[in-house]
């Protein structure tokens, strides 16, 4: 206890403002938006933080919705009674009057960066973006993820005309791009999960090759009505369905940016009938590939 005294007071005196929350260098920008804010989307304020060894939040009645990005060294959040471990590339949330306590490593002591915000889209970009239903997620590609919150924090400081409507689009992206992410928490990241995005990669990889779903459910050796739930249930779509909007999108790419003939247009992306690719073409874009061809060039 004695020893820990001590440290407690070398820490202080090494800090002259060694108070809770304390930072070692800190940078911010502010926005005018009010807390009452019921349009779309705003930033309160972003900044970035190097903490002191005796960095410590706790609060029960933010008024915002946060988000913040560890750069370096190390922490804990407790949020909904877990704790979680800090470290670079973690990006935590809450929404606000959610209890949270922030405590830096004091050995190596974290840096991050954080954007505060509000409107009626507030909620749901945090729901997105730590869709694990946690206040926590690990990014895949965490140097993306920072460098999204880099552009939101140089963009917020220069204030430019248009910055916050900036801002606001870059916090979308960020979110997005963190909701792919999320999962990688889940316990219940599943075998379903798991074949599913299996199959629609081999999808995106062959589609004009492909004549028949069934082929997919091959590839991966499992049920073709299984392959269909699992479409179903993760992208509203059948798998037949999926594939014949990517042939169809590339069809009408390639009518208009090559010369190609609506024939060969159809065996290039892997229809054996002409006539079945025009029909289907017809369906989908409303017109046929000639007329199509011929109204946008």
């Amino acid at each position: 206890m004695k020893n820990s005294a001590n440290k407690k007071r070398t820490i202080k005196k090494k800090y002259a403002q060694g108070m809770r929350g304390n930072v070692i260098d800190a940078a911010y920008f502010y926005y005018e938006t009010a807390p009452n804010y019921n349009k779309d989307l705003a930033i309160i304020c972003g900044g970035y933080e190097k903490c002191a060894p005796d960095f410590e939040i706790n609060r029960s009645n933010y008024p915002y919705y946060f988000i913040k990005c560890t750069m370096k060294g190390k922490g804990t959040l407790i949020v909904n009674n877990q704790c979680y471990e800090l470290r670079p590339g973690i990006v935590t949330g809450f929404s606000p009057a959610a209890a949270h306590h922030y405590v830096a490593d004091n050995r190596n002591p974290m840096e991050h960066i954080f954007v505060t915000f509000v409107g009626a889209e507030a909620e749901n970009i945090l729901k997105t973006a730590l869709s694990t239903g946690r206040g926590i997620v690990k990014p895949t590609n965490p140097s993306e993820i920072l460098e999204v919150f880099r552009k939101i924090f140089t963009i917020g400081s220069e204030k430019k005309q248009y910055s916050q409507s900036i801002c606001c689009n870059y916090l979308r992206i960020l979110s997005l791009l963190l909701g792919q992410d999320s999962h990688h928490l889940e316990k219940d990241y599943s075998q379903a999960t798991t074949t599913y995005l299996e199959c629609k990669r081999y999808i995106d990889d062959n589609f004009s090759k492909i004549s028949s779903s069934r082929e997919v459910a091959e590839y991966r050796g499992i049920n073709p009505r299984y392959m269909s739930a699992l479409f179903k249930r993760y992208s509203q779509n059948s798998p037949h369905a999926y594939i014949m909007r990517l042939k169809l999108n590339k069809a009408a790419n390639l009518l208009l940016t090559s010369m190609l003939s609506v024939k060969e247009i159809a065996y290039k992306i892997g229809f054996d009938d002409p006539y079945h690719f025009s029909r289907n073409f017809k369906k989908f874009h409303g017109l046929s590939p000639y007329d199509y061809r011929n109204k946008h060039i």
